[in-house]
């Protein structure tokens, strides 16, 4: 597998340039928090030009099997976005103090599998409603594990529309949530489908967000018909799409 590190963080507000032959470079919009020294970004395999909502680095399709590594995330929206991709690691990154009003995740993963996110930090993380560290949609056999996650506004974990066979284990949880520690969303009235074989083992967790003493594992999703559009069930799936393999523990 392909490694790609720096020690030097993503900048602020970067943005994909198009240059002669195709090649992509990383470059910055004005920003006083950058170094005119700074080394240039890391390039990716299906690296690209991001789609509206402010994220750092997005991976559209490629060849895969590479790894973001020992990088910085921070002052925008969103950090990465992975879609389209299959096999990629995502370890020893630090993700902070990501806020904005298109908001959704540290690391948000589609239509992907294979996603590995090892030992990263996510902190101080919110939006305008509740933004996730790792949300994965329509995304098989990835696995969170050894990752810290603290101040998050919404679950740290967040699985969606038909995502499975995902481990969550190891981690360390502590302010953050808002309805769980883990959890899946489906929108039944937009046809999402029910995710199946994910399962949460060995973490340790504390108190949500907002200082409630919050359940490890929801799921279901958003209802609709007699709840209404805004409600939420977490009971629209007939089975359990996210398992307590045990071992976990409240701090």
């Amino acid at each position: 597998m392909r490694t790609y590190s720096s020690r030097t963080s993503l900048a602020p507000k970067a943005a994909v340039t198009a240059l002669a032959g195709g090649a992509l470079v990383l470059g910055c919009l004005a920003d006083p928090s950058w170094s005119a020294t700074a080394a240039p970004a890391a390039k990716y395999p299906g690296q690209g030009k991001c789609p509206p909502g402010d994220y750092q680095l997005c991976i559209n399709g490629g060849p895969g099997g590479f790894t973001i590594k020992g990088r910085t995330f921070s002052g925008h929206d969103n950090a990465i976005l992975l879609r389209n991709v299959s096999n990629v690691t995502i370890t020893g990154n630090t993700f902070k103090n990501l806020s904005g009003k298109t908001g959704y995740a540290g690391v948000h993963v589609k239509n992907s599998s294979g996603i590995v996110i090892r030992k990263n930090t996510f902190s101080n993380l919110r939006n305008a409603g509740h933004m996730h560290g790792v949300y994965l949609v329509r995304t098989s056999g990835s696995t969170i594990t050894g990752n810290k996650f603290t101040s998050i506004t919404g679950d740290p974990v967040r699985l969606r529309d038909g995502s499975r066979n995902t481990t969550v284990s190891g981690n360390t949880f502590t302010k953050s949530g808002t309805y769980a520690i883990v959890s899946e969303w489906r929108d039944a009235k937009k046809k999402e489908a029910c995710g199946a074989g994910n399962t949460v083992k060995n973490n340790k967790y504390g108190p949500g967000y907002y200082g409630k003493r919050l359940p490890l594992i929801r799921w279901g999703g958003k209802g609709g018909g007699k709840t209404g559009p805004d409600k939420l069930t977490w009971n629209t799936c007939k089975k359990a799409t996210i398992v307590n393999k045990g071992g976990n523990s409240r701090l």
